[in-house]
């Protein structure tokens, strides 16, 4: 991007405001769109899931032999049996898998979201219930119509186009800028959360291509940027959730009770030890086109910084 006209410049720094006058651009971009893959796989196995019980509430439960339909008809004895409970239990059991592998798709947003999705069905029946029992609506008056078959389809299809676009948001809220002097990575996530930081090449110490089995699959990668101060470096221990309360020790007269919710709290919060390298898109230069050969770029960059500042 060396040279580019300044007309063409001028909007490029402004999406980049840690950046210099001094600085040349000689590389923009951000995660490739096939990068969020794991995002849109929950994002369909939540329609999915959805599907199968309100496929359960419309359809006959199907009838055969073999062992295809003993798994179709188990399914819909399921999903039949089950209705809002089970949609509730199924989807919290993916958050957990989720927030578990401690990884990039463990975001807050996309954790809460999975559980908002899950929850829906049960705390709507669980209002329309609490309505019915207190008297305060008779069935024509209450503000929340009744739970039906179609409300499945309903809410799958928000929810899982709902976390479809905000995928595609995310993507693109990140700006990585690589520079004659420092590299840029920028966040502006939705107007509500943004962070920017620039490392300077006499910081970085190392520089990793990191290419998963998807990756390869799908034609991108990330490079991880380590430096001094433990930039995309992450805690090698297991990791817990903050405010998780520990045992009570001999002396402590907490109640039984209590007990049982610090170890439900352990159980909710545990994760998996996070690897050494953490790849998330804050933190490196995440999920971008031909890796390699950004690497190879940076290198340059890093080496005519470093001979212009010794000479």
């Amino acid at each position: 991007m060396a040279g580019s006209d300044s007309t063409l410049v001028k909007p490029i720094r402004q999406k980049i405001p840690t950046m210099t006058e001094s600085e040349e651009i000689l590389w923009m971009g951000g995660p490739t769109s096939r990068s969020m893959f794991g995002r849109y796989l929950l994002s369909g196995f939540i329609l999915a899931t959805y599907l199968v019980f309100w496929w359960a509430n419309v359809v006959d439960r199907p009838t055969g032999d073999g062992q295809v339909a003993f798994i179709v008809k188990s399914s819909h004895i399921a999903a039949d049996l089950t209705g809002v409970v089970g949609i509730f239990v199924t989807l919290l059991v993916v958050a957990k898998i989720v927030h578990f592998q401690n990884g990039p798709l463990s975001g807050k947003w996309t954790i809460s979201w999975t559980l908002l999705s899950a929850s829906a069905p049960i705390l709507w029946t669980g209002i329309e219930t609490g309505f019915s029992i207190a008297g305060i609506f008779s069935s024509d008056t209450s503000p929340i119509p009744a739970f039906s078959e179609g409300h499945y389809l309903l809410l799958g299809v928000i929810f899982s186009s709902s976390m479809l676009i905000i995928s595609v948001i995310y993507q693109r809220s990140f700006t990585y800028a690589i520079t004659d002097k420092r590299i840029h990575l920028i966040k502006k996530f939705l107007y509500v959360d943004a962070s920017s930081q620039s490392i300077a090449y006499d910081r970085i110490e190392n520089l990793i291509v990191d290419t998963t089995v998807i990756g390869r699959i799908l034609r991108f990668g990330t490079i991880q940027i380590l430096t001094a101060s433990g930039l995309n470096v992450g805690s090698e221990s297991t990791s817990g959730s903050i405010g998780v309360v520990t045992d009570p020790s001999p002396q402590d007269n907490g109640s039984g009770g209590n007990k049982i919710l610090s170890r439900v709290g352990l159980l909710i919060s545990y994760k998996r030890s996070r690897p050494r390298t953490v790849n998330t898109p804050e933190s490196c230069i995440y999920g971008i086109h031909s890796p390699e050969s950004i690497h190879q770029l940076i290198n340059q960059a890093s080496d005519a910084f470093k001979q212009g500042g010794a000479s």
